[in-house]
């Protein structure tokens, strides 16, 4: 597969020569494999607050993750390289040859039972989901769809919308895809998706090191100075409104 890519690329069964497919479906391999790590996983008050990834966070151990694993939990972007002792075969397990040789700068592991991410965007690098385990629905827009949270904002590549509730209007700007075991999902940066997991799903996202040429597009220049003023703008308008409230 090619990197750099401009625009996102799905590959249907792009991932089934890779071991992981086969055996991660075994909650005891799993187990055995992972060695039972502390993660951290997220958990939702509301369906509402699971649409916007605003979520507690805590840590557990995996083994009791995977026991008692509920629909307003998540285990979302958990770090493989920062989990203590796991088997060298979790790696070889997701080698993929349709991916190329190249080695990934990170995995990122995504475990849930008909969970939600809100819409979200990445700055930098490539990265490329595969789907391991359950079925998953990706949503894509372009980046001029949606406005980004403020600069200064914790969650500073997600959307200010709810993109579960957009209305009918953005209808026809959505991509859907639905991702089975074996499906894998190049998402360059700065396009926004939000995903959806449908029952009990296992997915980990490889993360590659990105030519950054493309900072120095027009458009990029131009959508990053876009979002740039409306940050600012946002921010006068937050301070005036803390101005008002204490003159009152």
């Amino acid at each position: 597969m090619q990197y750099n890519l401009k625009e996102p690329y799905f590959h249907k069964g792009g991932g089934l020569g890779m071991p992981a497919v086969d055996k991660w479906a075994n909650e005891w391999y799993l187990k055995e494999k992972f060695q039972n790590p502390i993660v951290t996983i997220e958990r939702y008050e509301s369906d509402e607050d699971m649409e916007i990834s605003n979520g507690e966070k805590y840590d557990v151990y995996f083994d009791d993750y995977l026991d008692n694993s509920y629909e307003n939990e998540y285990l979302a972007d958990g770090y493989l390289s920062e989990m203590d002792g796991i088997s060298d075969d979790i790696y070889s397990d997701l080698v993929n040859p349709a991916v190329g040789p190249e080695e990934p700068i990170e995995h990122l592991l995504f475990i849930g039972r008909n969970t939600k991410s809100g819409a979200h965007l990445h700055i930098e690098d490539d990265f490329i989901l595969h789907q391991i385990v359950g079925k998953k629905i990706v949503y894509m827009v372009d980046f001029e769809d949606l406005a980004m949270n403020g600069l200064w904002s914790s969650y500073g590549n997600f959307s200010k919308e709810n993109f579960f509730n957009l209305p009918q209007s953005m209808d026809s700007k959505i991509h859907r895809i639905e991702m089975e075991p074996g499906d894998i999902l190049y998402i360059p940066p700065w396009v926004w998706h939000a995903t959806e997991n449908i029952g009990y799903s296992i997915a980990v996202t490889k993360v590659f090191e990105r030519d950054t040429s493309y900072l120095k597009t027009k458009r990029f220049k131009k959508l990053w100075w876009r979002h740039y003023t409306m940050s600012i703008k946002e921010t006068l308008r937050t301070i005036g409104g803390w101005f008002s409230r204490s003159e009152n």
